[in-house]
């Protein structure tokens, strides 16, 4: 079960508007038995990720402990960790099949793992602008953008897949939309992207889930330009 690294989940992802495409279609996640939770987790998630309180150490999907060490850290609610848990059950991106759970078995396993993980501190992603052209100090900034905003949650910096586009190699690279049309991720798509989320849906991803947390302009321009710069670095 690949739940995407969420440092910060776009958390809020959270949502509670839930989520992922139309408004209301993976619904709020509520109550969940922590002891069912856990072995659906161990039985069906163990495989692919690493999670100390269940004991599993698989490699192919993030490490939950440091992915959610951040928000935990930063005191978010566990509602909010558990929404976005149910969340990419429902909207996984590949490899991880969606609705690997469902219903009640869905509450369970994000009420659990949003109880345990990161819980005993976990190490979050390290974050750096890189050395390459669009680095620098704006660079910079944007690699503490790119966490405080939520972007981590979303976006991978190695090329694995995620609810958003990774951001190895998206600068300068050839990209549909779900209308069809083929643009280039240059400087003015990147920042239209961050300023308007929704106006431009990369093919096969949900639209409404960056825009969620992040409504169209309410990152400063300035902001966004130093996330571009941070962007560009991640050839």
């Amino acid at each position: 079960m690949r739940i995407v690294a969420a440092g910060l989940l776009v958390l809020g992802v959270a949502v509670l508007s839930s989520g992922c495409g139309d408004v209301g279609q993976t619904g709020i996640a509520k109550g969940g038995d922590l002891g069912q939770g856990k072995q659906l987790f161990v039985t069906k998630c163990g495989g692919c990720h690493k999670l100390e309180d269940a004991g599993t150490k698989g490699t192919t999907g993030p490490d939950l402990d440091g992915a959610f060490a951040g928000p935990r850290a930063q005191h978010f609610k566990l509602s909010t960790i558990k929404q976005v848990v149910y969340d990419q059950i429902y909207h996984a991106a590949a490899p991880m099949p969606r609705k690997l759970v469902t219903g009640a078995d869905a509450d369970s396993v994000a009420a659990y793992v949003a109880s345990v993980a990161g819980a005993n501190g976990g190490a979050p992603p390290t974050v750096t602008a890189g050395g390459s052209p669009g680095g620098g100090g704006a660079g910079a900034q944007g690699a503490s953008f790119y966490e405080s905003l939520g972007c981590v949650g979303c976006h991978s910096l190695n090329g694995s897949p995620g609810t958003g586009p990774t951001f190895k190699g998206l600068y300068g690279s050839k990209v549909q939309l779900s209308t069809g049309q083929t643009v280039t991720a240059d400087d003015a798509y990147l920042l239209q992207s961050i300023l308007d989320p929704d106006k431009q849906i990369v093919k096969g991803f949900q639209k409404g889930i960056m825009s969620a947390t992040i409504p169209p302009g309410s990152v400063p321009e300035a902001k966004a330009k130093s996330l571009v710069a941070f962007i560009k670095s991640k050839r």
